[in-house]
């Protein structure tokens, strides 16, 4: 008789789970949306105490319907899907991927009333949000994954408006082993420069999470 085969220790995985884009589940885009509207609406409408009362409900009502439906992070579709905006994430503000190929990744987008710091101009902190995830974006298409942000870095040249098309474009400017410089603009339609980003982000050892 043999003594069992020792069990294998493994060396614990660190990073992100291995999720991938995933097609439009039937609902998803027009529920992201619907989320969008209500942030804006929530942000920009003083009504009475009766009328929040019954929107609340509705907000509770349709929380109670999804609540037994929760999954884990690698199943759930929101930020996951390339077609809709926001990647069907409602907390993302609704830019859509344009190119996304060996020399960077440019997205096409806007931000609405519910990202606004004031005087009709996004939110400054709006701003490193976007860059974040248009860097992390750009490693992933370069097939650099899993990666965290290191630094992240946003020169404000202009006042970014609402409502108002833009265009966003980030890149590879530099690699040093687990390191991945990326630089990235946003501009308005006319070609003017609003924000301009710089960042580090690093490729994950093994057992890092």
């Amino acid at each position: 008789m043999t003594d069992a085969a020792p069990e294998v220790q493994r060396e614990p995985r660190g990073g992100f789970p291995d999720v991938r884009p995933v097609d439009a589940p039937p609902g998803l885009g027009q529920f992201a949306e619907a989320l969008r509207r209500l942030q804006d609406l929530t942000v920009s409408t003083n009504p009475d105490a009766q009328a929040w009362a019954a929107a609340t409900e509705h907000v509770e009502n349709a929380c109670a319907m999804l609540e037994s439906h929760q999954v884990a992070e690698i199943d759930v579709p929101a930020g996951r899907v390339l077609e809709l905006p926001g990647l069907g994430h409602p907390l993302m503000p609704p830019w859509t991927i344009a190119d996304a190929n060996a020399d960077g990744v440019t997205m096409r987008g806007h931000f609405t009333r519910s990202h606004v710091g004031g005087n009709h101009a996004v939110h400054g902190g709006m701003i490193p949000l976007f860059y974040d995830w248009l860097f992390g974006m750009v490693v992933t298409t370069a097939g650099i994954r899993p990666t965290r942000t290191a630094y992240l870095h946003v020169d404000y040249r202009k006042i970014t408006p609402i409502d108002e098309p833009l265009t966003a474009h980030g890149r590879i400017s530099q690699t040093e082993g687990r390191k991945v410089f990326i630089a990235a603009t946003m501009t308005s339609n006319d070609g003017a420069l609003l924000t301009e980003a710089n960042g580090l982000m690093v490729r994950l050892l093994p057992h890092q999470p």
